[in-house]
Formats: C-alpha cells, sequence, structure tokens
C-alpha cells in the first residue's frame, strides 16, 4: 500500500513567531493608551482655560434647567448611536447594544483631535475587537456621518424660518448640500462609490450593501437624536430667559445647523469655533448676543462632560459583560 503524504507543519515565518505578536498586540495596547491621554488632555485643558466664564454663565441658570439639558443631550446622543448601530445592521454588522455603545462612544472621543477622521478610525479599531471588519465599521461610520448630516440640515431649513432668519441667510450654502448629500446617500450610489473606493487601496468590496430600508431607519434614528439635542438646547434658552414661541423651533434649529456645520469643518476639534459662531447668530434673535454666547460656551462644555461621561458609562456597561468568555473591552 502506498504511503500517504504527511503535511508538513508550516515554517515558522510564515505563521509568525510568538514574539512579533507580543509585540505587535503591545504596540497597539500603546496607541490605544496615547489616543486616550490625547483626548483627556484637550478635554482637561479646554474646561479648565474656560472655568472663569463658565462658572458666571451658570449662576445665571437653575439646577433643572441644566440637569434637564444634560439629560436630552445625553438621550439624543443614544439616539444617534442607534442611528450609528442601524447602519452596521445594514451592512451586516450587527452589534448587541452594549458593544454598539461601547464602540461608538469611546470611537467618537477621537472628533477631540484634530481632523475627524480619528473618530471613524477609532471606532473601526474598536469594532474589530467586536467580531465586525474595520472595513464595514469605516464605511459604517463615514455613512453615519453623512446620513447625521443630511437629517440635521433638513430640519434646520424647516425650523429656522419660524425666527432666525439671519442664520439662514448666513449660511446658505449649507442648503444646497442637502441635495448633494441625499444623492450620494442612494443606496445604489453608495455600493458603487465605496466598492470603488476599496478596488484601489486593493480591498475586497462590501460584503453586503446598503438597503432604502436601513438607511431610512438609520435616518429616523438620527433624526429623534436631532430633537432631543435640539431640546438640549431649548432648555439652556428657557434658564437664560429666553421666552416667546418661536424659542422652540429656533433653539432645535439652531442647535442642529451649528451642530451639522462643526461635523462638516472637519480640521478643527469636534467643530471648535464654527459650531459655536453659528449657535449664537441663530439664538441671538431670542436671547440678545451676550447671552447666546454664554449658552454657546455652557453647551459646548456640557457635550465635552457627556462625550466623556458616555464613554465611561459605555465602558462600565460593556465591562461588564461577556461573549464566549471574554469580555468585550
Amino acid at each position: 500500500m502506498p504511503a500517504q503524504d504527511v503535511a508538513e507543519p508550516a515554517p515558522a515565518e510564515v505563521v509568525g513567531s510568538p514574539p512579533q505578536a507580543r509585540a505587535k498586540h503591545s504596540l497597539a495596547n500603546l496607541l490605544r493608551v496615547a489616543f486616550v491621554v490625547a483626548v483627556l488632555a484637550f478635554g482637561i485643558w479646554y474646561v479648565a482655560a474656560r472655568w472663569h466664564r463658565i462658572e458666571t454663565a451658570l449662576s445665571e441658570l437653575s439646577w433643572w434647567s441644566v440637569a434637564a439639558s444634560l439629560l436630552a443631550g445625553g438621550a439624543g446622543m443614544f439616539l444617534s448611536m442607534l442611528g450609528w448601530r442601524s447602519i452596521l445592521a445594514d451592512l451586516g454588522v450587527r452589534m448587541p447594544i452594549r458593544s454598539a455603545a461601547w464602540v461608538f462612544f469611546v470611537g467618537q472621543l477621537g472628533k477631540y483631535l484634530p481632523g475627524s477622521v480619528w473618530s471613524f478610525l477609532a471606532q473601526a479599531e474598536l469594532a474589530k475587537g467586536q467580531e465586525a471588519s474595520r472595513k464595514a465599521s469605516l464605511v459604517g461610520s463615514v455613512l453615519g456621518a453623512g446620513v447625521s448630516v443630511a437629517s440635521g440640515t433638513a430640519i434646520a431649513i424647516v425650523l429656522l424660518p419660524f425666527g432666525s432668519k439671519d442664520a439662514l441667510e448666513r449660511y446658505w450654502w449649507v442648503v444646497l448640500i442637502v441635495p448633494f448629500l441625499v444623492l450620494a446617500l442612494h443606496p445604489r450610489v453608495v455600493t458603487v462609490v465605496v466598492n470603488r473606493a476599496l478596488r484601489l487601496i486593493r480591498k475586497q468590496p462590501l460584503e453586503q450593501a446598503p438597503s432604502y430600508r436601513g438607511l431610512l431607519r438609520s435616518t429616523g434614528w438620527y433624526s429623534l437624536g436631532w430633537l432631543l439635542l435640539g431640546l438640549h438646547a431649548w432648555l439652556l434658552v428657557i434658564g437664560l430667559g429666553g421666552t416667546g414661541a418661536r424659542a422652540l423651533p429656533i433653539a432645535i434649529g439652531g442647535f442642529t445647523l451649528a451642530f451639522c456645520l462643526g461635523i462638516l469643518f472637519i480640521p478643527a476639534p469636534a467643530g471648535a469655533g464654527i459650531r459655536d459662531v453659528a449657535l449664537v447668530v441663530a439664538l441671538s434673535p431670542v436671547l440678545g448676543e451676550s447671552s447666546a454666547l454664554a449658552l454657546a460656551l455652557l453647551s459646548r462644555v456640557a457635550f465635552v462632560l457627556l462625550d466623556f461621561a458616555m464613554a465611561a458609562g459605555a465602558w462600565l456597561w460593556a465591562g461588564r459583560w461577556t461573549r464566549r468568555g471574554r469580555s468585550v473591552v
């Protein structure tokens, strides 16, 4: 009987040596620590450098308006996470809410570094630990940003004419972006553009293309999130003395427009500068310029604190959950 061939073990060069694997793992951990340290340093510096003005503005507000605005802001952020998770599910990546919250909120801290691309890269890296491909996560994050800006800008266009025409007159060009975003977010267009981009970098095309239903579902989550985020601004407006029936649409529309401008202005960390200026312009008709400036500062600091609090909460929530015998973090 002829002897059967026995497969020889692969050479060590092919499978990689344990020291190389350990070095790669150590480098990845070092980069994660550096990322967290850089983001924390910026957050602490931002709040500390403005603390005197923050303290003055807080003295004009009641505790309930601050607490309620923080609650509304946190709820809006959570709904935005659900919109992002919905897009990933449409691309074939289904993560439990705990895992999605961990990836989304911790990755979101990357926006505090110059260049908004860092949040996308951080989310892609964290999603890999949840058995999701970097490719799908990165595409999902970019699509999520597009859906978020398109839905938010549409809300601002509908609401701002009720009382803050100055904001639309100053940032009229944002209106022109909406049709292009809607066209760019068409499932067929998204699939063609993304797959061609992947081929250019020698990557395989998407395993699952986005659908109408998936994008509409995500748009719904993001739109609800914008309404709650705008409610955060309205509660601060009321706390600072703003009154009148037009305060609510101006607060929601103005805040949404300002936030979207911050997302579009990629070089600035978390849209710093342009978002605050746009918010002052939008809210001046119901608050006056000085109070609108105080609100913009308070809102900015509130979201810095919320970003870190949501990331910490997601870490604690996900850290207690195990999958296949291993913690998600």
